[in-house]
């Protein structure tokens, strides 16, 4: 299964079904086939933590219950580790003339106010593992071989 790198805080958001879209600079067609999709992947927390800006924003737009558990979370645990999965089911693209989103899924994630940039894949079906994975990540979307776990 392939696994994408990113910020343990907006992935944590994704394993717990709270944020339908990942940001990207780049369309998912760059590792797999429109066809090919829905597609699970894991998600790999990276080292680093995200930006101030980026906690100020998802802070800002967390309910508070969800804040609260979002300010109790341990990030070290998550961090250089496989901590959980997704399904990629969509793209939305920013266009010239607006966006492009070929699905109701796809609508709603732009509009669901997580949605800022050039590629968005769409996601759902989050699960956030109890017991992160350590692994070494990389750029973009990447092979990880692990063994069955429950």
């Amino acid at each position: 299964m392939k696994a994408l790198s990113g910020y343990a805080e907006w992935f944590w958001l994704m394993a717990k079904n709270w944020k339908p879209v990942e940001n990207r600079s780049w369309p998912i067609t760059r590792y797999f086939k429109k066809e090919e999709l829905p597609v699970r992947v894991y998600l790999h927390g990276s080292k680093t933590s995200a930006e101030q800006d980026d906690i100020d924003f998802i802070t800002g737009k967390l309910k508070p219950w969800q804040l609260h558990e979002f300010e109790a979370v341990d990030w070290s645990k998550y961090r250089g580790a496989i901590m959980g999965e997704i399904t990629i089911v969509d793209q939305v693209v920013l266009i010239e003339c607006g966006i492009q989103a070929g699905s109701k899924k796809a609508l709603q994630a732009v509009y669901s106010g997580w949605f800022f940039g050039v590629y968005g894949f769409v996601v759902e079906q989050g699960k956030l593992y109890e017991a992160p994975i350590p692994y070494k990540g990389q750029l973009g979307f990447f092979d990880v071989q692990l063994p069955e776990h429950k």
